[in-house]
């Protein structure tokens, strides 16, 4: 879906640094309709014949969660350049060997937090104190609708041609990995921690550890807290910082309500921060950044927008990380600190069930 919603047409939109020089995808729907679409030459029925064919600088991985570690592993094994889409992959051990392949190859890995590169997260960023000292309280509220109120049945492509062996195939390995992650690869916990956990909450973690870093804040944070219910459609997970103060992240998907919400806010002794994010699936809307403080008796808040793509940002990024040796501001081992953290809090929830 993220490929069709943004990547190929971001990838298509800079063409001054890109060319969709190949795809490859299980579905021949999907593979003939993007080829025709986006004036893709080579297709392919799977990444290893694409691999194996080269003629690529790079992959963009816009797979399955259970397949990134090895498609990831076989691109930096042929030579090339990996932007995986988040999770980076369902295990730390996955997460290990992605980053010591990078390094025996000497390629880029860049791993696809979008919002890392929003102007409104680098204003608040930029404008953090020195410490986190003084700051009270973290919260993070996240409900997110999927992709029904924002894409026609026509914009998205559902390939219903897949083979049925590669659905199991990934089906058992996105179960297996799981299980080896906390210990239960039932579907309702895959559904929970893959889908809920790793592939949604770990956006707004990812997001809180790069403001935390900048703040000083020892990482990974503690995790005091956790729970999951109605299926894995709405998780929630506390930490405590080094001072004591506590981060409360929660995310709830209702299928039947049309509105999407995202803030994140950061609760200062003398100030309130917060970015709230329009649906990633809304090009050129802005995500607002406020500042509240007091003024004398008064109440002064500072707004901040910008209209810039954070999914057109970060393949700028990505390009200038390849072509000039630019450092990469989301690798892998970002990436592993989310993760960990993801899986403290599932083990959490464990507990509590238990």
């Amino acid at each position: 879906m993220v490929a069709q919603a943004e990547h190929l047409q971001n990838l298509l939109h800079l063409f001054d640094r890109f060319e969709i020089a190949a795809l490859a995808d299980p579905s021949r729907t999907v593979r003939e309709a993007m080829a025709a679409r986006y004036a893709v030459r080579s297709v392919y029925d799977d990444y290893r014949s694409l691999l194996d064919a080269g003629g690529v600088d790079a992959v963009l991985v816009s797979a399955p969660a259970a397949v990134h570690v090895e498609v990831a592993l076989a691109a930096l094994d042929a030579g090339v350049h990996v932007f995986v889409e988040k999770p980076l992959c369902i295990t730390l051990a996955d997460a290990d060997r992605i980053v010591a392949a990078r390094d025996r190859a000497g390629k880029v890995v860049q791993v696809g937090y979008m919002k890392r590169y929003d102007p409104a997260w680098e204003r608040m960023l930029a404008e953090l104190p020195k410490s986190a000292a003084e700051l009270r309280y973290l919260r993070v509220m996240c409900h997110d609708p999927e992709w029904v109120p924002f894409f026609t049945e026509a914009e998205i492509i559902k390939g219903t041609d897949v083979p049925d062996d590669v659905i199991t195939a990934t089906r058992q390995a996105e179960a297996q990995q799981v299980e080896e992650a906390v210990g239960d690869g039932s579907r309702e916990a895959v559904f929970a921690f893959s889908d809920a956990y790793l592939g949604s909450m770990v956006h707004d973690v990812n997001v809180v550890h790069g403001l935390l870093e900048r703040l000083g804040e020892p990482l990974p944070v503690q995790v005091a807290d956790a729970a999951w219910w109605n299926e894995g459609r709405a998780i929630t997970g506390s930490l405590e910082l080094a001072n004591g103060a506590r981060w409360d992240n929660a995310w709830i998907q209702l299928l039947d309500v049309r509105e999407y919400q995202e803030q994140v806010t950061l609760y200062f002794r003398d100030s309130l921060r917060q970015l709230t994010f329009p649906s990633p699936w809304l090009r050129q809307a802005p995500t607002r950044y406020e500042r509240s403080e007091a003024d004398e008796l008064d109440r002064s808040v500072r707004v901040f927008e910008s209209h810039r793509e954070a999914f057109v940002r970060e393949l700028e990024h990505f390009h200038d990380c390849v072509t000039t040796g630019a450092t990469c501001r989301t690798p892998p081992e970002q990436a592993r600190v989310d993760i960990d953290v993801l899986t403290k809090m599932f083990r959490a929830a464990q507990r509590e069930d238990s």
